[in-house]
């Protein structure tokens, strides 16, 4: 068999691309899309191996699955043992539990579908194995597609073009699948392999049509080269303010099979440092974010360490691929179930007991440091309901409109001024403190990824809730209704589900602004948190090691404030970014003032009402 270069060239560009993406590179702002490259080269070539075998009757589901273990899981294991130990030394009691969770996910390729379930935006940024469900998609898919190809059998050798069409029909019916969800349900179309599926059969419907060129080695060069070009442009002009997948996903795919099918000899392919990248590019993949998350963790993954993490993931990578991938003394059934059985019970015994002897005594933190930066972990377990959502009045990214409480949320007091609190997590991390108000009713609709606004944008179900606030619950009340809180966090406007342009808040915010002065609502506006580059309880540790916290804060923050207090009028609006006010750290009691990189913690949220935000409500709603 011909050595595909240009394969190699795909799975090179794909890693670089991935790999620049998570470590914000600029100019790499759609380089996820790497991901559905590799998906389609791994259908290519899925397909390519079935169907050869096919033709000398020699084809064995057993011996296939047999060859994709020991291809795919000796350099996972490896990663894996190394994650688990230096979990030990350099993570915190709630990371190494989680951490043993998600290698245990891993190592038998259920990532992706406890991510679908359960990842949300409290919990995503620090997974040191969030990379790993893109595994979980392929590993399902060399699960049934040989199945598939196994039923068709008789039609690939008596009637080629009707087992071509069905392979064909069930690529579309992925697609259409996609289009068809993902924008109602984005989670599920991301992660999940029915929704994935059509990325890598595509692959193998390249693999078909690729016996069926016939064109001109110049036409085929000059068409390969301009798919590159499309690549390399999507990558600098697709961003995460794209849902994905989606309808743009079809241009690095289509890309990517033009590339596969015409199967040209460009100088490029032969270049030897690209063959190397793609040659170590499943173990880079595997080990970029890991390291990416490690240094994250001491604040060591910006700026001029970047060079320092591509260089800890080439040189780990080239390790794995030469001493792991191509070491067949490891690469055999018996070596992988041994480590299989170790992996898994080493993960339980870290989930059930991550604060053991072995973890203490080799962890790089003192006791104080351990028990600060345990803190965002304990605190999510513990207490991020009881502050946020103490009476099912918060929607999160991965909950129902039927799972808001109306009749309770939205109840009108005639004894008491109501006051409607309304916005995202931003507006819910002030619920519990809010309620501590007896002398009003606190009503409240906060929603994760949608704004506060008119007409907005965002998650379906979240979005629904507020266009019933705007649409029929303000008009209906307006009289009833003493003030509105509005608080979002505005920085989440990049987000897919948003995605909106600066001068498109300003327009919705004008507009609701508007409305509520015509409905003679009063209305105060809580601006932007700080934002920081950690989680504010790993700065409280970072700087007891003698770091600064003014490293740690992401400016975009401040511009986010200055550029909404200069559209909102100033007795609307409560500035409260970095307000000397608040106290960040509480030493007698070891509370944070936030609890992750934005969010406050109830201590936080106490002080912000207290020293901030009370006395601007007693004044609006006396006048």
């Amino acid at each position: 068999m011909k050595f595909r270069y240009d394969i190699s060239f795909l799975r090179a560009f794909s890693v670089i691309a991935v790999m620049f993406f998570h470590f914000k590179i600029p100019f790499f702002t759609g380089g996820f899309l790497g991901v559905d490259v590799f998906f389609v080269i791994s259908g290519f070539l899925m397909t390519q191996i079935v169907l050869r075998k096919f033709e000398t009757d020699s084809f064995s589901v057993l011996e296939f699955y047999k060859k994709r273990v020991l291809r795919i899981i000796p350099a996972l294991q490896f990663l894996l043992w190394f994650v688990l130990l230096a979990s030990m030394v350099v993570l915190l009691q709630p990371d190494i539990a989680l951490n043993a969770k998600y290698s245990a996910l891993a190592s038998v390729f259920v990532s992706n579908i406890y991510f679908w379930k359960y990842v949300n935006y409290f919990t995503s940024g620090d997974n040191i194995l969030l990379h790993t469900w893109t595994l979980g998609v392929e590993w399902q898919f060399y699960l049934l597609y040989p199945l598939l190809l196994l039923l068709l059998k008789n039609y690939f050798k008596t009637r080629r073009q009707l087992f071509s069409s069905i392979i064909v029909s069930v690529t579309l019916f992925s697609l259409c699948l996609m289009l068809y969800l993902y924008k109602s349900d984005n989670n599920f179309t991301f992660y999940m392999l029915p929704t994935r599926f059509w990325e890598l059969s595509v692959g193998g419907c390249a693999y078909l049509a690729s016996s069926k060129i016939n064109l001109t080695k110049t036409v085929k060069n000059n068409l390969v080269a301009g798919s590159i070009v499309i690549l390399i442009g999507a990558v600098y002009l697709i961003s995460e303010k794209v849902l994905w997948p989606s309808w743009y996903t079809l241009i690095p795919v289509l890309a990517t099979v033009a590339i596969l099918t015409l199967n040209a000899d460009l100088k490029i392919f032969q270049n030897k440092f690209i063959n190397f990248l793609g040659n170590i590019s499943y173990s880079l993949y595997l080990w970029h974010w890991v390291w990416y998350v490690l240094l994250n963790n001491f604040g060591y993954a910006s700026g001029k360490y970047v060079v320092i993490l591509i260089l800890l993931s080439v040189f780990s990578a080239f390790i794995s691929y030469r001493f792991v991938e191509n070491n067949k003394r490891i690469a055999t059934l018996k070596y992988i179930s041994i480590s299989m059985v170790a992996i898994l019970a080493t993960c339980a015994v870290l989930y059930k007991y991550p604060s053991n002897f072995l973890t203490q005594k080799i962890s790089l933190y003192n006791n104080k440091n351990y028990e600060i930066g345990n803190f965002k972990g304990e605190y999510i377990k513990n207490s991020k309901d009881a502050q946020f959502n103490p009476c099912n009045c918060f929607i999160t990214n991965n909950q129902e409109l039927k799972e808001y409480d109306f009749s309770n949320c939205l109840e009108i007091n005639a004894n008491k001024p109501n006051v409607l609190l309304l916005g995202d997590s931003h507006a819910a991390q002030f619920s519990a403190s809010l309620r501590h108000l007896k002398q009003y009713n606190i009503m409240e609709a906060s929603a994760g990824y949608a704004f506060p606004l008119i007409e907005t944008r965002g998650k379906k179900d979240s979005q629904l809730l507020m266009n019933y606030i705007y649409g029929k619950f303000l008009p209906l009340n307006s009289k009833k209704i003493d003030l509105v809180i509005i608080s979002a966090h505005w920085l989440m406007k990049d987000n897919a589900n948003l995605n909106y342009t600066l001068d498109e808040i300003k327009q919705q915010l004008l507009q609701t602004t508007a409305f509520l002065n015509r409905n003679k609502i009063k209305y105060l506006i809580i601006g932007q948190t700080e934002y920081y580059t950690l989680d504010y309880p790993r700065i409280v540790m970072l700087k007891n090691l003698g770091r600064n916290e003014n490293e740690f804060v992401n400016e975009k923050g401040l511009e986010m404030n200055i550029f909404l207090k200069k559209i909102v009028p100033a007795e609307n609006y409560i500035d409260i970014y970095r307000s000397s006010n608040l106290i960040h750290f509480d030493q007698n009691k070891e509370m944070p003032y936030m609890f992750d990189s934005n969010h406050f913690s109830s201590y936080g949220a106490d002080q912000v009402l207290d020293k901030i935000v009370l006395e601007r409500i007693i004044e609006k709603i006396r006048k």
